[in-house]
């Protein structure tokens, strides 16, 4: 089985296998042809992401295998990083 993460900038989404990957490439190409726009998505645990595209977006998608899947496990997140890896104390 296959699935697909999307990444925009630095958040990243895994898409069904179901998901329409023609459609999507478009609609991401028309909303930065158009100057931006708001492309909705719905991940694979059915959850509904509306994300602004713009010219200035780094899109990736990527198709990923069952055995990259098999790594994660129930504690880690399917949606965006799971760390933090800067230091935001305020002084």
């Amino acid at each position: 089985m296959q699935s697909y993460r999307l990444t925009i900038n630095d958040d990243w989404y895994y898409l069904s296998n179901e998901y329409n990957i023609a459609d999507l490439k478009a609609t991401l190409a028309a909303a930065v042809h158009s100057g931006g726009g708001f492309v909705d998505i719905v991940s694979s645990v059915q959850s509904h992401v509306s994300l602004l595209i713009t010219a200035c977006s780094v899109v990736k998608l990527e198709t990923v295998v069952e055995q990259d899947l098999s790594n994660t496990n129930a504690e880690s997140s399917i949606v965006g990083p799971t760390s933090i890896d800067d230091d935001y104390w305020l002084d």
